[in-house]
């Protein structure tokens, strides 16, 4: 095979089973990453297990361009049932591992059952070893890699983790690789741990055959070079994401607070994040094979060295209301040596911080500890204590909504949440676009799609992002962020399009968001890989088969239409500031988007479920046939 090493492979930990089955039965409907990943979920999961039981399979996929010299091809998507929703999980993370694993020989990793005692996976050349991990057991996210690769005596194992939250089961935790790499949202940490699975190291002396290698590199080279001349080259490598994020802020696109507003004058006089990085930073780091290198490598003085990019720079200033710089890298890298989502524990402590503002809960509640808002003691010693299921920390690991229900029912009312998860830090009221992707969306998350982009782009150049709107999603009011009109439409495109990079296991920064706004390119390269050459239209049907088999899943786990909302203070409370000030979502208006959306999508507009006409046309009859049976 070309692109594909060619084998799955399964492990049951409980029977010690290691197994393996062939890649080239599924990569003609899924590709591979994220779209075979959904299959095999599908295939494998039994419906009505708890996403903490042994049953919850949990699978690691690359795709066919993963490992490749491709720029970004250092891509693997993680799923499994997420304790967070109870719907399927998606999480995604790069660095070195994803071809770490296609070099060893396995595209995919399917991991069923429990381990009697802590254990990791040693996987090399081939060779699968279950190994104790009793002296792992406790140990943070650094530690633990340093220690695999002592251990087996091989400094360039790659190693992905889980820290001492995914061991005590905090239904939040993450996955981590190298010193900041994270699967981050939906709880994969969690799962990881419920396994009594510290980490799978893995180590490989193959290769990824390539159909047309000459043809193949040379462009290769070609897209070297065109990322490197792009504008978005220049910031992205030199200061991540740290002085966009003030230009969101400004724009009104981030939240302060736990989405209590979009203006907080102080931050926007005294944000610091280029400071920082022009202090601290000692270089920004990238991806296997990538020299986009969107990521800091800080190194702070008392604090320490770690890597970072996109969510802690607002999840730890904006959102709880801090900025001191220091405390936001320290919970930083606190988050990651933990292994806790970063998304989900910012807003945690944000939801604290909102309830004690309003007198809904007093310190007493947390320990002694007064939520103030950007308090130090306050944004550390709730992540120490929800890491260690300490005090307070044991039912906020058990999720916001829980701990508001020990609070009361003020503090329920309180609560954000789409799909059992904290909505991404954007501002929906005024971006309906943005709105409609996070409710409609399969993890609950926006971030990132084109059309909500888009809504952003707008502001530099209002003309020419309304023609890009037109061009690209058959409206020029898509790109129009307080209009509901078009939206329906680039949502759809959107979810299609982000679909093809995980699936191939690329990075849509590069190929769908930043520097390549389409699929094309993608496509092309698929094709010189693989030797099949496939048109555009074929891939994004791909695209929409996975959204479709996705969707699926989550409703044969009792998703319905009225799961696709958003929180509702975004329909009850208008922003009293910003560049938006006076915007709010309108019901009305927010669930005509939704007709739109699912009558365009083939899907009953009643109960958001695809019609058997959809699916069968997307040759997922067997799917109808088992969730719709005859209806």
């Amino acid at each position: 095979m070309y692109g594909w090493v060619g084998k799955i492979l399964k492990v049951d930990l409980s029977e010690r089973k290691i197994t393996t089955e062939p890649t080239e039965d599924y990569i003609d409907e899924y590709i591979g990453g994220r779209g075979l990943g959904a299959r095999l979920i599908y295939n494998e999961y039994k419906p009505g297990t708890d996403a903490l039981d042994p049953g919850n399979p949990l699978i690691f996929n690359t795709g066919p361009l993963t490992g490749t010299a491709l720029p970004g091809s250092g891509r693997v998507d993680v799923t499994a049932v997420s304790p967070m929703s109870r719907l399927r999980a998606k999480s995604n993370f790069g660095a070195y591992w994803g071809p770490e694993l296609k070099y060893a020989g396995y595209d995919h990793i399917v991991i069923m059952g429990k381990s009697e005692k802590p254990c990791y996976l040693s996987i090399r050349d081939g060779q699968v070893e279950i190994r104790d991990a009793a002296q792992l057991w406790g140990k943070d996210t650094f530690e633990t890699q340093k220690l695999i690769q002592q251990e087996l005596g091989d400094s360039e194992t790659k190693v992905v983790c889980i820290g001492p939250a995914g061991e005590r089961l905090v239904r939040f935790a993450c996955l981590i690789t190298e010193t900041g790499d994270a699967a981050g949202r939906t709880g994969m940490g969690a799962v990881m741990g419920s396994k009594n699975l510290k980490a799978i190291a893995v180590r490989g002396s193959g290769s990824v055959q390539v159909a047309r290698p000459a043809e193949f590199l040379e462009q290769s080279i070609q897209v070297n070079r065109e990322i490197r001349e792009h504008p978005a080259y220049a910031e992205l490598s030199q200061w991540g994401v740290a002085r966009g994020v003030h230009m969101m802020y400004a724009m009104s696109f981030f939240p302060v607070g736990y989405f209590e507003d979009v203006c907080w004058e102080e931050l926007l006089e005294k944000y610091q994040g280029p400071a920082y990085v022009e202090k601290y930073s000692m270089k920004n780091m990238g991806c296997f094979c990538c020299p986009n290198r969107c990521m800091n490598f800080f190194s702070v003085p008392g604090i320490g060295k770690g890597l970072t990019s996109c969510e802690p720079f607002s999840g730890f200033t904006g959102a709880v209301w801090n900025l001191d710089m220091d405390v936001f890298w320290e919970a930083t890298l606190l988050v990651n040596k933990m292994g806790i989502d970063c998304t989900e524990t910012s807003a945690t402590i944000g939801l604290l911080m909102e309830l004690y503002h309003d007198g809904i809960i007093t310190a007493k509640e947390t320990d002694g500890v007064a939520m103030e808002r950007g308090s130090k003691e306050a944004i550390l010693s709730t992540i120490r204590k929800i890491a260690g299921r300490e005090g307070i920390g044991d039912v906020l690991a058990e999720g916001q909504m829980a701990a508001a229900k020990q609070f009361g029912p003020d503090a329920v009312e309180k609560v954000d949440q789409v799909k059992g998860l904290a909505p991404h830090g954007y501002e929906f009221r005024a971006f309906k676009g943005t709105g409609l992707m996070q409710a409609v969306g399969h993890r609950g998350d926006p971030l990132p799609l084109r059309g909500s982009l888009l809504e952003v782009d707008w502001h530099h150049a209002p003309e020419w992002f309304q023609s890009v709107g037109k061009e690209q999603f058959g409206s020029e009011e898509a790109a129009i962020p307080t209009s509901y009109i078009g939206k329906a439409k680039s949502t759809i495109i959107s979810e299609h399009m982000e679909r093809v990079p995980d699936s191939l296991g690329i990075c849509k920064w590069l190929y769908n968001l930043f520097i390549y706004n389409d699929v094309k390119m993608a496509t092309r390269l698929f094709g010189m890989v693989t030797g099949k050459d496939w048109e555009i239209e074929q891939m994004m049907e791909a695209g929409e088969r996975v959204r479709n088999l996705e969707r699926m899943f989550d409703v044969r786990q009792g998703l319905r239409r009225v799961d696709d909302s958003l929180p509702k203070k975004f329909f009850e409370v208008p922003l009293s500031k910003g560049k938006y000030k006076g915007e709010v979502m309108d019901r009305e208006k927010f669930e005509q988007m939704k007709d739109e959306y699912y009558e365009l999508r083939g899907w009953n507009k009643e109960s958001g479920v695809p019609t058997r006409a959809k699916l069968e046309e997307l040759g997922l009859r067997d799917v109808a046939d088992e969730v719709l049976g005859s209806n």
